[in-house]
């Protein structure tokens, strides 16, 4: 049920320092033409030891490419406003943002390997979340979305 989250795995993973562009690049390179996953793992470095810093979502990098594109969301000048978006100036501007200034920051809504599957779905239907990050001994392990729990149901029919 859990996708596994490490640097040999196919779940995407940047850090805290990395910029947009970073985190583009590496979510096409785990996706490819599949487009399987909308997220990412971010990890903040501390000493030895990588932190779960927060998440990165596909709707995160846009807005975040939005904010430094189109000031406003009033519908004066809307069209040369959007224009801007597309840009390759203004995008090579945008991208060059920290991920740690687009992510969503680390709630405390996650279960650890011991917990079941039950726990995992109580989390994210009571929290109203997509994704749980699931961690072990501390360290971030997996993740799961919420179409995992979606395909698991399907096979519990």
């Amino acid at each position: 049920l859990m996708v596994p989250v490490s640097f040999s795995a196919d779940y995407p993973i940047v850090y805290h320092t990395d910029t947009l562009r970073d985190a583009i690049k590496v979510l096409k390179k785990c996706t490819g033409e599949s487009k399987v996953h909308r997220s990412m793992i971010v990890l903040k470095r501390e000493g030895t030891e990588d932190k779960l810093a927060g998440i990165l979502t596909v709707r995160d990098i846009l807005n975040a490419i939005k904010v430094k594109t189109i000031n406003g969301d009033s519908d004066e000048k809307f069209s040369e406003k959007w224009g801007n978006f597309y840009r390759k100036s203004t995008l090579g501007y945008s991208v060059t943002t920290k991920v740690s200034d687009a992510i969503r920051p680390l709630v405390t809504e996650f279960v650890n390997s011991e917990q079941d599957v039950a726990d995992a779905i109580r989390i994210m239907m009571t929290k109203k979340i997509n994704i749980l990050p699931v961690f072990d001994g501390g360290k971030p392990i997996g993740i799961i979305r919420a179409i995992d729990i979606l395909y698991y149901i399907e096979e519990c029919l």
